[in-house]
């Protein structure tokens, strides 16, 4: 009789273990679903995102690659998403203020594109030159080519050139041998000088707080345009180097950072 009782108990045991790892398995699989479910609705809304707002879609892109770098909290990044999706209401002065500038900067191409005219007026692809550039000042590199919010108007756009500071007055040279094609003032660029280098290739200098070429000089490469300065939308003394190529702003950094 004892000897009954125990394998009964036994039996029952297994039959508990057995029940208990279904049960597991069976929450397993729910929760693998409800994740793929997740998943698929979270790539849904990013496509969605991705078409009819641009912007928000890369200003996610870069809030993840934060994400990835920093230890938040859920908390935290619910918030940084939160932000993105529902951003702070300015009052009117400010809208006007920004919209202001962002015509300005559009009008006198200024340092920032439009998201939407990115894919005509700027190139991501790599480039390269059969003559060795010289830098076009001593400093650290603070912004630098590509996507971005403008430091001034908020504005979420491509940063169509690299920005070196430098203290105010520091030389700017000519990148290559070539030509003054234009130097003028304006709200957004401040004082900028434009060099032509042959073969459809130019370079601009912005922020300047000094021209030192006269338009229609001919200069060589490292020879003294101008000096560093923070004309213009600008948050601090410093340099805002562009390359444009056809017409299209490029990457200066595929140059100066061989330097």
């Amino acid at each position: 009789m004892d000897e009954f009782d125990e394998t009964y108990s036994d039996s029952r045991r297994i039959k508990a273990e057995k029940n208990k790892k279904s049960k597991k398995h069976d929450w397993l699989v729910s929760l693998s679903a409800v994740q793929l479910m997740l998943a698929c609705i979270g790539i849904a809304l990013l496509l969605a995102v991705s078409k009819s707002s641009p912007s928000t879609f890369f200003a996610l892109k870069d809030e993840f690659d934060i994400f990835m770098q920093t230890d938040m909290s859920v908390r935290e990044v619910a918030g940084k998403i939160y932000s993105v999706l529902v951003p702070e209401d300015r009052t009117d002065e400010s809208a006007d203020n920004a919209e202001k500038v962002t015509e300005e900067t559009s009008a006198s191409g200024g340092e920032d594109i439009e998201i939407y005219e990115a894919t005509q007026n700027v190139c991501f692809a790599p480039f390269d030159t059969t003559v060795d550039i010289v830098k076009p000042t001593e400093g650290e590199i603070t912004s630098r080519f590509g996507y971005r919010y403008h430091p001034i108007t908020g504005k979420f756009g491509v940063h169509n050139g690299t920005d070196i500071a430098a203290p105010e007055g520091t030389p700017i040279y000519a990148a290559f041998n070539g030509r003054v094609e234009e130097i003028g003032h304006n709200s957004v660029r401040g004082n900028y000088i434009l060099l032509s280098h042959g073969g459809d290739t130019q370079t601009l200098y912005l922020h300047c707080s000094e021209i030192v070429a006269p338009e229609g000089a001919v200069v060589r490469q490292g020879e003294i345009i101008a000096k560093v300065g923070s004309t213009g939308y600008s948050t601090g003394p410093h340099l805002h180097f562009s390359i444009l190529i056809g017409g299209k702003y490029c990457n200066p950094e595929w140059l100066i950072n061989d330097l």
